[in-house]
């Protein structure tokens, strides 16, 4: 029997299996700005949910056939259902570029009545917000303890992260339960600062804020 040989030139892709929470499923992308476009979507409170590489359409310029699949689809209490493609803004640039995503954006309109949004690594890497919501995310999610439930009523307004580890610490909390709150954004701050021990946190009054 003939040995089949793989053609030197076929890509086969590294994928990146990401867990989200959100979905409570494995997610598949293509890149780690696509990872990291996650990781935002999972902090969004506005996300409903999200999918990778939904689904692949066949359209035609100049009577040239053409396959496309989007990144990701998107069920947002804002603004609906929408697809979202995700690149490098160096990529975007380019003219080849430029038209092609004019024209899919012009034909999912016309064509689906959806909307196709394209996101850049300047609308992703923000200062250090991925790097905050990395070092947020293993704790998104997590059930405080009861001393912590029992306090939050008593928690103040505004305060230092380290202030608030010390609260923890003396009325007994878990050991994550003060990084959790700020993970659940029952406080938030400044995103584009790195979190520290000094870095200030507000409650957050916002009713759909659920711990």
């Amino acid at each position: 029997m003939k040995q089949r040989k793989l053609n030197r030139h076929s890509k086969v892709l590294s994928r990146i299996h990401f867990h989200s929470k959100k979905n409570d499923s494995i997610r598949y992308c293509d890149s780690e700005l696509e990872a990291e476009r996650l990781l935002m979507l999972e902090f969004d409170k506005n996300v409903v949910a999200y999918n990778t590489q939904p689904q692949s359409f066949s359209y035609s310029v100049n009577k040239k056939k053409y396959r496309y699949t989007p990144d990701l689809i998107i069920s947002h209490k804002q603004k609906g259902i929408y697809f979202e493609e995700v690149k490098p803004l160096s990529k975007l640039e380019n003219e080849k570029n430029k038209d092609k995503f004019n024209i899919l954006k012009m034909l999912f309109l016309d064509g689906l009545g959806m909307i196709l949004e394209t996101v850049t690594d300047e609308d992703i890497q923000l200062e250090y917000t991925i790097a905050n919501y990395k070092k947020l995310y293993g704790f998104y999610g997590f059930t405080p303890s009861i001393k912590c439930q029992e306090s939050l009523a008593v928690l103040p307004n505004s305060l230092t992260y380290s202030d608030l580890v010390e609260f923890a610490t003396k009325n007994n909390w878990h050991l994550c339960d003060a990084i959790s709150l700020i993970a659940n954004q029952f406080y938030t701050f400044e995103l584009s600062l790195l979190l520290n021990p000094n870095t200030k946190l507000i409650k957050n009054n916002d009713s759909t804020t659920n711990i």
